[in-house]
């Protein structure tokens, strides 16, 4: 997932909602890999539906934490 420059409303993204989307990004990928162990990929799935939440929050798109 790449990191978006806008958000929904086409506003420009703050340096914290950047940040926000580079770390959700960086999960997304992570959630992804199918060489982690059970315990790594449950935890890289929770944190990243917690990060949707912020991103959904912040208007930032993002696809559906269930698509990974």
């Amino acid at each position: 997932m790449s990191v978006p420059d806008t958000d929904l409303l086409g506003q420009p993204l703050t340096e914290l909602e950047q940040e926000v989307a580079r770390v959700h990004a960086s999960l997304e990928a992570l959630a992804r890999r199918d060489d982690l162990p059970p315990c790594v990929a449950a935890g890289a799935r929770h944190a990243l539906a917690a990060t949707w939440q912020v991103m959904n929050d912040l208007d930032l798109p993002c696809g559906q934490p269930e698509d990974v």
